[in-house]
């Protein structure tokens, strides 16, 4: 059983990659157990996704406000709502969840930084500036994706500039997925994207690409597209990439179906 156990550790390590923000990181252990196998979701997550599926439908492709219902639960100015779009999803379902600002105390009193959570959780925020680092205190970060996890998008530009959840997720093999995403405030709307990920990709800002034409079998429209995100900066495009995804849920974790959901903040 021990050697098991080590053999286990061994594989966690090489298929874990944590993003650091602070001056001074400290290295983070992986989380209970991660797989490059696509999983289900536990049921509250499934729960979220159905949620984002049905305002991604409902809303159609129409533009929306900078302050609209997804950014009613944080105030009523207008914000990037990438991160208001996952929240107020959270919020409908019932997740369990923690600010920033309770992270960032907590860490204080560990001796590694790192402040665990058990089950289904999630960090209420509006900003990925704030979002990211909630889930590194958590040790909840990984390049492996699964239903349920957010997408933090990366440009040359900076390594945060946006956050999407991921729906669904395919793998093709040797580390290469084909992953689709719901996102709040792309285009003013909340859109679908399909995109290749390669997490092995020798350089990591080019780790999305684009599925190749005879295989994009959902017509594109205004709510969905197979482009590469990109943002522009002094008049140059600068693609997305994946920097990380945040992980409210933990494969091999006995508790995720045991979690109870909160009731939504009105």
């Amino acid at each position: 059983m021990r050697l098991k156990r080590m053999m286990a550790f061994a594989l966690l390590m090489c298929l874990f990659t944590a993003t650091a923000l602070a001056a001074d990181p400290t290295p983070t252990p992986p989380p209970l157990e991660i797989t490059q196998e696509v999983l289900e979701p536990p049921a509250l997550i499934r729960s979220v996704l159905d949620i984002a599926y049905s305002e991604w439908e409902s809303v159609g492709g129409a533009n929306l406000p900078d302050s609209n219902k997804y950014t009613k639960w944080r105030n009523n100015y207008k914000w990037g709502w990438c991160n208001g779009f996952i929240t107020w999803c959270m919020l409908e379902a019932g997740v369990p969840m923690d600010d920033y600002d309770y992270f960032k105390e907590a860490a204080k009193s560990t001796a590694d930084g790192f402040v665990p959570v058990e089950g289904v959780h999630y960090s209420k925020e509006s900003s990925v500036g704030k979002l990211l680092p909630a889930f590194q205190m958590m040790n909840r970060t990984t390049m492996v994706p699964q239903p349920g996890y957010l997408l933090v998008y990366g440009a040359s530009y900076s390594r945060y500039i946006h956050v999407g959840m991921v729906y669904d997720v395919q793998a093709l093999g040797d580390g290469k997925y084909r992953i689709t995403t719901i996102e709040g405030n792309m285009n003013h709307t909340v859109k679908m994207f399909i995109h290749d990920y390669d997490m092995n990709a020798a350089d990591k800002e080019k780790n999305l690409s684009v599925v190749p034409e005879a295989e994009q079998t959902v017509e594109v429209a205004r709510n969905l597209d197979y482009k590469i995100p990109q943002g522009t900066v002094g008049g140059k495009k600068h693609n997305f990439y994946v920097n990380c995804f945040l992980m409210p849920w933990v494969p091999g974790d006995s508790l995720n179906e045991a979690t109870t959901p909160t009731p939504p903040a009105n």
